[in-house]
């Protein structure tokens, strides 16, 4: 499964921030009480086949706005965040980066940390993507991980033809499969932003507003 899609970017991606593996991600979000899973049966091969094609068809529709010529940055970003919104579990992702501090946050501080959070992803990445040059990706394999999740292995060719390893975490919620994570190199992106927060807010004085105020500048 080859596709050329401006995701060389995802080798600083989505979240971009100290380094941690899988596992980490996987052992908190497995306990959060909106991203628990709830059944008890393994992942079967059919659903590890079916993220397999969802992150080959994120990758080609991608392809659409990334490799268009004629797109502004400002349409690049629109189609970017239908893109991220569509395939992104993003408040999953964004309540996770906030680690220990979510439950200390008020309900108006979790909404408008989430409402920053995804601003600030589509803002950031869309200008990397802006970078996009026909780079190869390509799928080399899926498996499940834990009870509710699918790795789904890719590498994407740099400009050197260095092959950057990017694995997608996926799980399906809600009838819908979407990315919670993407392992770069070996390195969650989603623990790795998870760290930088954390250390905002402690500079901050374990503030919450700290972190908001972070996003805001």
């Amino acid at each position: 499964m080859k596709s050329k899609v401006l995701l060389s970017a995802a080798a600083t991606v989505l979240v971009a921030l100290p380094a941690a593996g899988a596992s980490a991600f996987e052992a908190m979000s497995l306990k959060s009480n909106d991203i628990t899973y709830q059944g008890h049966l393994l992942v079967s091969q059919q659903e590890v086949d079916s993220a397999k094609d969802f992150i080959d068809s994120m990758a080609k529709q991608g392809i659409d706005f990334l490799a268009n010529p004629d797109l502004t940055l400002e349409q690049r970003k629109r189609e970017f965040k239908k893109l991220l919104q569509s395939s992104f579990d993003i408040k999953t992702i964004g309540r996770f980066t906030m680690g220990r501090y979510w439950g200390s946050a008020s309900e108006e501080q979790k909404k408008e940390f989430q409402k920053l959070f995804e601003t600030m992803v589509i803002d950031v990445y869309s200008r990397r993507f802006s970078d996009y040059n026909g780079q190869e990706f390509e799928i080399k394999s899926a498996r499940p991980e834990g009870r509710a999740d699918v790795i789904v292995q890719s590498y994407i060719v740099d400009d050197n033809d260095q092959k950057i390893s990017v694995d997608w975490r996926v799980r399906k919620k809600n009838g819908s499969y979407k990315v919670i994570d993407i392992i770069v190199e070996g390195v969650s992106m989603a623990t790795t932003q998870r760290s930088e927060f954390a250390s905002i807010i402690q500079r901050g004085g374990g503030q919450v507003d700290v972190l908001i105020a972070h996003l805001k500048s």
